[in-house]
C-alpha cells in the first residue's frame, strides 16, 4: 500500500507542472543601420503592442503571424497616440517577448519612434 501511495504522489509530482518558456529579442530589424551621435532626430514615444493565441489540440500553425499581429497592435497604439509611421519615421530599439505556456503563446513587441529632422 504505501508503494502504491508513493508512486502515485511521485508521479502525481512529475506531471503535474510544466514550465512556461520565454523568448524574446532585442535587436535591429531593419537592414539599414543608421548611426545617432548628432543630434539629428526627436523621440515621439514608446509604443507597445500585444497579441495572443489559444493553442489548440493537435494545431502547430498557432506561432504564424503573431509577432505581426504585435507590431500592427503597437502601430495601432502609436497611431492613437498621434503618431504614424510616415516620411522620416522610424522604429527603434525594437524589442520582442514571446511567452508559451501549455494554453497559449502571447507575443510583445515594444519600440520607439524617432523622426529625422
Amino acid at each position: 500500500m504505501k508503494k502504491l501511495i508513493l508512486s502515485f504522489a511521485l508521479i502525481a509530482t512529475l506531471t503535474s507542472c510544466r514550465t512556461s518558456l520565454h523568448r524574446g529579442g532585442y535587436n535591429q530589424i531593419n537592414q539599414t543601420q543608421t548611426v545617432l551621435t548628432s543630434n539629428n532626430f526627436n523621440v515621439l514615444g514608446s509604443f507597445k503592442g500585444t497579441a495572443t493565441v489559444k493553442i489548440t489540440t493537435g494545431n502547430i500553425t498557432n506561432k504564424e503571424g503573431i509577432i505581426s499581429q504585435a507590431k500592427t497592435k503597437l502601430l495601432e497604439n502609436a497611431k492613437a497616440a498621434g503618431v504614424e509611421l510616415i516620411g522620416s519615421r522610424s522604429l527603434v530599439n525594437v524589442s520582442i517577448d514571446i511567452i508559451e505556456t501549455k494554453k497559449r503563446i502571447n507575443a510583445t513587441m515594444s519600440a520607439e519612434i524617432i523622426e529625422f529632422k
